[in-house]
C-alpha cells in the first residue's frame, strides 16, 4: 500500500513539475481583424437639376420642394420652374433592412445611406434635405428635395457642378 502511495506521489510531482514548466513557456497574443461590408455601391446616373429658371425681379428669395417624379410643390418666391431634371440613381447590394426610403443626412441616418454634404450651394441656390428612395432589387434614387435662395440674393446664371459622396452606413 505504501508502494502505491509513493508511486502516486511521484507521478503527481512529475505532473505538477511539467505544468509549472509549461506555464512558464506561454505568452499572450492579440488577435485583430477588420470586417468590411462589400455593398458594391455604384452610381448609375448623376443627379441633374436641369434648368432652374429664376425671376430676377423677385428679391424676396425663392424656395420649392421637388419630388422624385420631377414635380414641384410648396413653391414660392422667385423660382419659376425646374425643367429637364433627372434624379440620381445608384445600386447597392444591401440587406432587406436597408431597402427603404429615408433621409441621407450625414448626422442622422433614416436609411442605411449617408451623403458627404447635407446641403450644397451652386450659383447662390442652396440644395438641402438629401433623400434616398428605394426603387426595387438593389436600385435606389437620390436627390436633395428642398431648393432655396435667400431674400436679397439673386442667383448667378451659369452652369454649375459639385461632387458629393453617397456612403453605406450601418
Amino acid at each position: 500500500m505504501i508502494k502505491n502511495y509513493i508511486l502516486t506521489l511521484g507521478v503527481a510531482g512529475v505532473a505538477l513539475g511539467s505544468y509549472a514548466v509549461y506555464a512558464g513557456n506561454s505568452a499572450t497574443m492579440t488577435v485583430t481583424a477588420t470586417i468590411a461590408h462589400d455593398v458594391s455601391l455604384v452610381v448609375k446616373d448623376d443627379l441633374d437639376y436641369g434648368i432652374i429658371t429664376i425671376d430676377p425681379s423677385v428679391n424676396s428669395g425663392g424656395y420649392t420642394s421637388i419630388a422624385f417624379n420631377g414635380s414641384l410643390y410648396g413653391k414660392g418666391g422667385g423660382i419659376i420652374s425646374i425643367e429637364g431634371n433627372n434624379v440620381g440613381y445608384f445600386t447597392a447590394t444591401v440587406s432587406d433592412e436597408c431597402k427603404k426610403n429615408g433621409d441621407a443626412y450625414s448626422s442622422s441616418h433614416g436609411s442605411c445611406f449617408s451623403v458627404s454634404h447635407d446641403s450644397i450651394t451652386m450659383g447662390g441656390i442652396k440644395f438641402s434635405d438629401p433623400y434616398v428612395d428605394y426603387v426595387s432589387g438593389n436600385e435606389f434614387k437620390f436627390l436633395y428635395d428642398y431648393i432655396e435662395y435667400k431674400s436679397g440674393t439673386i442667383p448667378t446664371p451659369g452652369d454649375y457642378e459639385q461632387d458629393i459622396t453617397i456612403e453605406y452606413v450601418l
